[in-house]
């Protein structure tokens, strides 16, 4: 078996992963080359001797350092004679990175180019160095003799988020700046509570001003006639029932006083005020010394009589007499309204009141 040679082959690795610039070579010798099943090692003639294939990686320095969970790409670029073909892995070795993509170079015709260029998409996920450890890539040279070259190691420089690894401490709060944001929703909000309480207000206070203003000039009530006043006061001093509890003398004295506010408020003369002497005076100017309706002057001056005699001379009458008290009060009432002083009595309401 004869020993083969290889002729000049290189290979250029490009990594764009940080600032740093680092370059690392590898010889490949004619001790590298695996022949193929069956096949001949036996050199060409005229074949060089003795050749070697350096390997080259380039840091590119104008690219933002590796950082943690960021991905970023190592291009491996391949120097060779023409008519050499590159078999690339499809997913290479590459732990402890993770390997996210390759994208290889697009040859036109193969056999013709004399270099490729491939891209690993890589992705670290631990800072600290990491090293990219070479892996194996198949050649079949121009004479057909199959071969291989390894890929150079690479070491890495993965950086955190943080500035500092060693210790990843926030930095101090700067100095604090007022954050403003305007809520347009709750200024709009508070816009129409605003307008809903002066509203209300307004609608309050007006409405206040109306009612005083109605109230003061609503007119008076119709007053109440002489006669439909009497009769109420009548009836509420006999439900009293003061004839029960045999105070005659406060019977005779509100019954008078009934009648003679009556008979004041129908001949319009003060009959509250008066005694019975001036009522009776009173009631026969107003009257031509005629009856009053129905009421004789005599009858009159019997009822007050009686009851002057009750509250003044202690007079105490049965409880029938007390009764008829009563009773001649309401008649006094209804034969004053029955006779021909009714239209006078209708007249003299609104001055009496």
């Amino acid at each position: 078996m004869k020993t083969s040679f290889l002729p000049l082959l290189a290979v250029l690795l490009t990594v764009s992963a940080g600032a740093q610039r680092a370059v690392a070579q590898t010889d490949v010798t004619n001790e590298d080359v695996v022949a193929g099943a069956g096949a001949e090692a036996d050199a060409p003639p005229g074949g060089p001797r003795g050749g070697e294939a350096s390997v080259t990686v380039t840091m590119d320095p104008t690219n933002e350092p590796v950082q943690i969970g960021r991905p970023f790409h190592v291009e491996i670029r391949f120097g060779y004679p023409v008519g050499t073909r590159i078999y690339f892995p499809d997913a290479p070795d590459t732990k402890p990175l993770t390997l996210v993509s390759v994208k290889s170079e697009d040859r036109t015709v193969l056999g013709t180019s004399t270099s490729e260029s491939h891209k690993l998409i890589l992705l670290a996920i631990k800072t600290g160095e990491a090293i990219l450890k070479p892996f194996e890539v198949p050649v079949v040279l121009p004479d057909g003799h199959a071969a291989s070259v390894m890929t150079p190691e690479l070491r890495i420089n993965v950086s955190g988020s943080l500035g500092n690894e060693e210790a990843p401490e926030l930095a101090p709060p700067g100095e604090t700046r007022p954050v403003i944001v305007r809520n347009d929703l709750l200024i709009w909000i508070l816009v129409a509570l605003a307008a809903a309480a002066v509203a209300s207000l307004t609608a309050i206070m007006v409405y206040r001003r109306w009612r005083a203003w109605a109230d003061a000039h609503r007119p008076p009530p119709p007053p109440v006639p002489p006669h439909e006043r009497a009769r109420a006061r009548l009836a509420e001093i006999e439900a009293m029932g003061l004839v029960e509890q045999r105070d005659f003398k406060t019977l005779a004295l509100l019954v008078s006083e009934v009648i003679r506010e009556f008979l004041g408020a129908v001949l319009r003369f003060p009959g509250t005020d008066s005694t019975t002497w001036e009522t009776l005076e009173s009631v026969r100017r107003a009257s031509g010394g005629n009856a009053v309706g129905k009421m004789s002057l005599m009858e009159l001056e019997d009822f007050l009589a009686l009851c002057d005699l009750i509250k003044f001379a202690k007079f105490e009458p049965s409880v029938g007499d007390a009764q008829a008290l009563v009773r001649r009060s309401h008649e006094l009432v209804d034969m004053v309204m029955c006779g021909p002083t009714d239209q006078a009595g209708r007249d003299g309401d609104g001055g009496a009141s």
